[in-house]
């Protein structure tokens, strides 16, 4: 049964429904979610706490296997009863969640779907516990897909629909929150061709393009922590701020101090 807290935007549901769609009927989109559920496994086994959530649209990720939370909520921008996990009605951007309540984040094309992506973000600093983990899942721009989508669009004037960020300018709005990042992961250059021979190199082709990380692949996952420290005991790099030296002045001759003087030395000068 899902907790009525604010009122969602209708758009925004609209776009997780076609996105989810998207992902259930096309090549791309189930090559994309059986990349990213492995990605996700892998980066989810150090993910220790009581509460996660995921937000966005449904890729058809099998999450309730995945990660060490006790308890995990679905945000959803419409009831619906289907819905395996415990579900939250709401918006990204105004989160019904306490500050520093939550130990994971995984977003899943939210920034994409929303209007105000970098209120999306501020939500998820704010909920997030100190050393928190955030999951970005985005579309690439600078992709083979992204660019052509990106020249329709240019060709026939027609709206944007979905917003990509690139991996860069997305590390840049989380450092400016205070989170430390890692690099960003790329999958999925190709859709799969069949199961002829040129399938199957185009296969061989796209996973050798995931294990060099090129940035080509179709979507990107991103993972950051809240930072509380200048050090976090993870293995993402932390840049710390260079030190600047300061040099000591000379000191300055003031009054001397007399030695100590023994005993004998004084009855000796006492007796003089």
């Amino acid at each position: 049964m899902a907790m009525s807290v604010t009122s969602p935007m209708k758009e925004e549901a609209n776009r997780h429904n076609d996105l989810s769609r998207w992902y259930r009927d096309k090549k791309l989109g189930q090559r994309l979610t059986d990349q990213l559920t492995e990605a996700l496994n892998e980066s989810l086994e150090q993910v220790f706490g009581y509460h996660m959530l995921v937000t966005g649209a449904d890729m058809g990720l099998e999450l309730s296997r995945i990660g060490k939370t006790q308890r995990l909520f679905r945000l959803v921008t419409r009831a619906n009863a289907d819905q395996p996990l415990q579900a939250v009605l709401g918006a990204s951007h105004e989160l019904p969640f306490a500050t520093d309540s939550l130990d994971a984040l995984v977003l899943c094309h939210t920034l994409n779907m929303s209007s105000v992506p970098h209120q999306t973000l501020r939500e998820c600093q704010r909920v997030l516990v100190p050393n928190g983990h955030l999951f970005v899942i985005s579309f690439n721009p600078l992709s083979i897909r992204g660019v052509a989508s990106g020249l329709r669009r240019w060709l026939s004037r027609g709206r944007r629909h979905t917003k990509s960020v690139s991996g860069r300018r997305l590390g840049d709005w989380l450092s400016l929150l205070g989170f430390s990042h890692a690099e960003p992961l790329y999958f999925a250059s190709f859709a799969p061709l069949g199961r002829g021979r040129v399938g199957r190199l185009m296969d061989r082709f796209d996973r050798w393009l995931v294990r060099i990380n090129a940035p080509t692949g179709t979507a990107y996952l991103l993972h950051a922590r809240k930072r509380v420290a200048v050090h976090l005991d993870s293995g993402i790099k932390v840049e710390r701020p260079r030190l600047i030296s300061i040099p000591l002045g000379k000191a300055q001759e003031g009054v001397p101090v007399p030695r100590h003087v023994s005993r004998s030395q004084q009855d000796g000068a006492e007796t003089t």
